[in-house]
């Protein structure tokens, strides 16, 4: 009601009786006793979520503490201003409407409630006025977004979407308490028959209620006030319990998130620490050197943590290219199974379950590791981090796929995941010297100065496709009078698949035994054709011991040589083509540029836009190791050659060797009749119009 109230030395100003009509003595113990009463059960439910969290392992290596100030940077731009989730309009704008609408009544209740238990009355005249405007724009945001992700879940609905965790109840209790609200505000100034100018809402309200009695507008008014009490009060004893805990744990991943390279997989030990303590005589606890999730105790906090704070919003569901050839993984399911799971696990009345059963291994074996749905999740979910995590345990319990175990073991015992002969790897230079009349430095037959290592990689010094790539940089990097050697015979897996695999024993094997070889030529420049390796020498040797190497992808060095004339593209090139961004290239490593810059350089050649590009690019199917095995569904690579062919170009250009056979053993599949482009690396392009 607005009353005049006495204030010294000052003139009447306007304000409302808080109490208005629940005028009980007991009325006001009461409704704080229930407040109380929902806050205990607000914090025991947040105590039981937290709990197995506290409980799990810790993450070695990793320090989720350090860069105080970076993470609370991206904790203002991600959590309270929305940042990512802001960068899908629709669903964006109604999120922030609610995060605005929720936010601005929570503070307009605690300034109610700070007035009532204040001596100094302040809630009245200009800041009255505004306290209650905000109320009413606070409750019309809440509203309107609710209202939008009710219309989104359940009469528009996207794939992104399901009712897996009775979702009904978020938008049904904020409605429940919104329109209580507002109806308990406008018979309130109906009641008191006195407009507040300010709360536009309640005064219309009022307008509709003008027909009931005055003793029938307090006996709804008292009635409506308790029911909204007892809303609120339910509210907050099921925060836990309901989708609505992710207001205190979806931050929390975002304040967490790695601060490693976008490429960089989380170590669970080194190798190196093991070597160094034996040396030194110092006994070690092999337990340290143990990796993988084998039960439920060996998830790691973070990953538990990352399974709460889900809010199945479905972003890495609709962009995991898994999830859309119908294989088994949905990374948003996963993480919400890793959540029951812990609730199954810390329940007193039920036995420990095995993970291997309630979690199926292909499920983990259908992950690329394109981490297009970390890419995607608006609160940074480490999905990878903890599928690899999850397939090492898998890798030890010898659940891996036959043909992986098998390609595993010709990396181990022939240095190539093919199983060919390791003195085979330097066989193609005899078809460029006789195609060519090139000899390129062999680092291990000659001791000559040099300035670049070229490392060739398994493809591309035994795949015949990615071998002509090779042919094609040797050329142009002979033409542009680049000082460059290669290992030959000398040369080695990177690590990377064994590392994406699971074996992260092999992979640290591999990487010790690279550094030594780099260290004893002197390496201090290595360019690679391969994406995977140049994100794992730039982005995992380094905390292996890989320091002052620069690392260059070909497309990277080629795009310079053109900036700086030393090759120039003359020929037309009178075709048109669609660029694939890889993986390991785009996403992980933003390197977007350099392959584009070479491809419109080239005179002649008309360059097709795709859909998917860039950071949103489709993965080719290759990632993972998962080149090496085959998992239940439709093929990856044949959806994304279909999203490269939609144009018809004359040729689909790649900077990957993975990404080129996976499309162009898709081509080899369509539909007779299916216009087929060529797949072609950009250095055979380039190679083409110089030449």
């Amino acid at each position: 009601m607005e009353s005049t109230v006495i204030v010294p030395n000052a003139i009447a100003l306007e304000t409302r009786h808080l109490w208005w009509n629940i005028e009980s003595p007991i009325a006001k113990p009461l409704f704080y006793l229930l407040i109380f009463a929902a806050t205990g059960v607000f914090l025991y439910g947040l105590f039981q979520k937290l709990k197995p969290i506290f409980a799990a392992k810790a993450l070695k290596n990793d320090d989720r503490f350090d860069n105080l100030w970076s993470r609370i940077n991206y904790l203002l731009n991600y959590a309270f201003l929305q940042k990512k989730i802001a960068s899908q309009r629709t669903p964006g704008l109604a999120h922030i409407a609610v995060v605005l609408g929720f936010m601005t009544l929570w503070i307009v209740t605690n300034i109610v409630g700070f007035q009532d238990h204040s001596s100094v009355y302040f809630f009245q005249g200009m800041f009255y006025k505004l306290v209650s405007f905000a109320a009413e724009i606070g409750g019309l945001l809440l509203f309107g977004g609710i209202l939008s992700f009710t219309l989104r879940r359940y009469v528009f609905t996207t794939k992104r979407l399901d009712h897996t965790q009775a979702d009904w109840m978020q938008p049904l209790f904020l409605f429940a308490l919104v329109i209580t609200g507002f109806l308990v505000e406008g018979l309130r100034i109906a009641g008191t028959r006195v407009e507040e100018d300010f709360s536009f809402i309640g005064n219309a309200l009022a307008q509709v209620f003008q027909f009931m009695t005055e003793k029938d507008l307090h006996n709804t008014h008292f009635t409506l006030w308790w029911l909204h009490a007892m809303f609120t009060a339910a509210f907050i004893a099921l925060l836990p319990h309901s989708k609505f805990i992710h207001i205190f744990t979806a931050p929390l991943p975002i304040f967490f998130r790695s601060k490693r390279e976008r490429g960089q997989l989380a170590t669970p030990f080194k190798l190196t620490d093991m070597l160094e303590a034996e040396e030194k005589g110092i006994e070690i606890n092999e337990e340290d050197f143990n990796a993988g999730v084998f039960e439920y105790s060996d998830f790691s906090w973070k990953s538990l943590l990352d399974s709460e704070a889900c809010t199945a919003c479905g972003r890495c569901h609709v962009v995991c290219p898994a999830q859309n050839t119908d294989k088994p993984l949905s990374p948003k399911h996963l993480f919400l199974d890793i959540k029951k799971l812990s609730q199954q696990n810390n329940s007193k009345s039920e036995e420990e379950t095995d993970v291997y059963e309630f979690i199926s291994p292909d499920v983990l074996w259908s992950c690329t590791s394109c981490n297009a749905c970390v890419e995607e999740c608006p609160i940074f979910i480490e999905h990878v981090d903890t599928i690899v995590d999850m397939r090492r345990g898998l890798l030890a319990m010898n659940k891996a796929p036959a043909n992986l175990q098998a390609t595993l073991k010709n990396i181990r015992t022939k240095t190539n995941p093919w199983g060919l002969a390791a003195n085979e790897r330097e066989k193609w230079l005899d078809s460029l010297k006789d195609e060519h009349g090139l000899e390129l430095k062999v680092l291990s037959r000659a001791e000559e100065s040099f300035e670049y290592l070229y490392w060739v990689g398994s493809p591309g010094a035994y795949d015949s496709r990615n071998i002509d790539v090779s042919k094609a940089n040797s050329r142009l990097f002979k033409a542009a009078g680049l000082d460059f050697a290669i290992l030959g015979n000398e040369e080695k897996s990177s690590g990377d698949l064994a590392r994406r695999a699971g074996d992260e024993a092999m992979f640290q094997e591999i990487v010790i035994e690279n550094i030594e070889i780099f260290k004893a030529f002197g390496v201090k420049k290595i360019i690679t054709q391969c994406p995977h390796v140049y994100n794992t020498f730039k982005n995992e040797y380094p905390e292996f011991g890989l320091i002052g190497v620069e690392i260059f992808h070909h497309s990277e060095i080629l795009a310079s040589l053109i900036q700086e004339s030393k090759l120039v593209p003359k020929n037309n090139v009178s075709q048109s083509i669609t660029y694939h961004d890889p993986c390991y290239l785009g996403r992980y490593n933003r390197v977007f540029d350099p392959p584009r810059f070479i491809l419109e350089s080239i005179p002649g050649l008309e360059i097709k836009q795709v859909a998917h590009e860039k950071e949103k690019s489709t993965c080719c199917g290759g990632g993972g190791a998962q080149i090496w095995y085959e998992m239940p569904g439709s093929q990856i690579n044949s959806m994304r050659f279909d999203e490269l062919n939609e144009h018809k170009p004359d040729k689909i250009s790649v900077a990957c060797p993975y990404c080129s056979i996976m499309i162009d053993s898709a081509s080899k599949t369509v539909f007779q009749g299916t216009h087929v482009p060529e797949i072609e690396d950009v250095a055979i392009t380039l190679a083409a119009s110089v030449f």
